[in-house]
């Protein structure tokens, strides 16, 4: 067999990728010069800093693969992929991360990033920072010094501001509209953090289904979701980056007892190109009534515990639930959890 490979023209990618048919044998070739040309960070996983999450993952992301996070308004998801990518600028300097967000502005999401870190270090006696409390800052003292350089002068919280420092040029937040900030564009952040230099780069879009869609680019019957989710899959293959993608309910999935993944806006794309898929429950919701009548305190506590339900993953384990803690005032979620112990929730064994 003569192997036939075809190299990407396309000039937007510094790696080359290569597409066709081709021998195992040249497979094998391909891999071999990979790893001498020091790119082993393609088949390096990365962790999200959740456990048992990375457990069951084996590791955490492969280059490459798309994860898909689904759940109702307020379940914690804009919390969960914020943290995560500060995770992992956090956790290795060779390593950076992009948060395309279409809800929240890049101050708002600084806030976030503050409170976090703040809860982070466990060492303030007032429980770290808030949003309310950065607004007593920034309207208290001399009103000619802004919040950040407050900050730095506060012994309390200049231990905060430079353990951001120490990964503030690897995180890159984007303002995104849902207008204009098209595929396009995520391609065009995505490749100029590429060729900045890290092994790893994480892409985080929050959320999927705001990406505007120029609709004389959907083939006939496609719909956007489907086109959206195909080419994220496809810029995390040509690119090697991984891609966690938040994704909204239809509005049956918010009416649901329990969220499960085809409750999202375009299941069909998104259970098929996704590698692993992720729903996030309030804990009270979907856990069985028969947990709630005898201890009513222990009930209300649920409230404060976000379950993840892995539904699907392509290397490994699924039909998985681990629950962690929420620290919402902190935009933060704990990152120690457990597997469920209680009954939960289920169309097709428990309904109450």
């Amino acid at each position: 067999m003569v192997d036939v490979i075809y190299r990407s023209t396309s000039g937007e990618d510094s790696r080359v990728e290569l597409t066709g048919p081709a021998s195992l044998t040249t497979v094998l070739e391909e891999m071999e010069e990979q790893s001498l040309a020091q790119e082993g960070g393609r088949y390096t996983w990365l962790p999200t800093g959740f456990d048992p999450l990375d457990d069951i993952l084996n590791g955490g992301l492969l280059p490459g693969q798309l994860m898909v996070i689904g759940g109702g308004y307020g379940v914690g998801k804009t919390i969960w992929g914020l943290q995560v990518a500060r995770n992992v600028v956090c956790s290795d300097p060779k390593r950076a991360a992009i948060y395309v967000c279409y809800e929240h502005d890049r101050s708002h999401l600084l806030s976030r990033l503050l409170c976090l870190e703040s809860a982070e270090r466990g060492n303030d006696p007032d429980g770290g920072l808030t949003i309310r409390r950065l607004g007593q800052i920034a309207a208290t003292g001399d009103p000619k010094v802004g919040l950040v350089s407050k900050l730095r002068k506060m012994p309390r919280y200049a231990p905060v501001l430079e353990q951001l420092d120490a990964y503030a040029d690897r995180l890159i937040l984007v303002k995104a509209s849902g207008a204009h900030s098209n595929l396009d564009h995520i391609r065009e952040w995505c490749h100029g953090m590429i060729e900045s230099g890290p092994e790893q780069v994480l892409l985080v879009v929050d959320y999927l289904q705001k990406i505007p869609v120029d609709h004389r680019q959907l083939t006939a019957g496609q719909e956007e979701t489907t086109y959206l989710t195909q080419n994220l899959k496809e810029l995390a293959m040509a690119t090697g980056a991984y891609v966690i993608a938040l994704a909204a309910s239809d509005r049956a999935g918010l009416q649901a007892t329990r969220m499960r993944f085809d409750d999202l806006r375009g299941s069909s794309a998104l259970q098929y190109e996704a590698d692993i898929g992720i729903i996030f429950n309030n804990k009270f919701s979907i856990v069985s009534r028969e947990h709630m009548v005898y201890n009513t305190s222990q009930a209300e506590a649920m409230r404060n515990w976000m379950i993840m339900t892995l539904e699907k993953n392509r290397a490994g384990r699924n039909a998985m639930d681990i629950e962690f803690p929420m620290d919402s005032a902190h935009f933060r979620i704990v990152p120690q959890g457990r597997f469920v112990r209680e009954r939960l929730i289920d169309d097709r064994v428990t309904l109450q």
